[in-house]
């Protein structure tokens, strides 16, 4: 017979699934290294004819060729992975937090911006 309470039982489990939630390995993980490259930037599924370069040790650079003004505005300089999240920081230090789909295009968190932004693989 127990003697704890519902509610103490249920807490316990909840900290027990908690525990075991956080043990699986994440199904999206991504590490940096497989992050590093060149990217292709899409604006509204469109190509802006820009090209970001996320390189080793989270620094990321703008091709001087861009032409599309909110992301010349932007321009991001630093890069890192955070939860599964593309992290991209702007030079004034602002961020912007992209999610990986299945075909391995970054998307901008719709909360974040009007405008679909994503980066696709080159």
């Amino acid at each position: 017979m127990s003697t704890s309470s519902p509610r103490a039982d249920k807490l316990r489990r909840l900290g027990l699934a908690a525990a075991l939630f956080a043990a699986l390995p994440l199904a999206n993980a991504v590490a940096a290294g497989d992050t590093a490259g060149r990217y292709g930037i899409l604006r509204d599924d469109k190509d802006t004819g820009c090209m970001l370069t996320l390189m080793g040790g989270g620094r990321a650079q703008l091709a001087p060729a861009c032409r599309d003004n909110g992301i010349v505005v932007f321009d991001p300089v630093r890069w890192s992975i955070d939860r599964g999240r593309l992290v991209l920081v702007a030079r004034k230090g602002h961020k912007a937090h992209f999610e990986r789909d299945s075909a391995s295009i970054w998307r901008r968190d719709p909360a974040e911006g009007k405008s679909s932004l994503a980066f696709k693989p080159i």
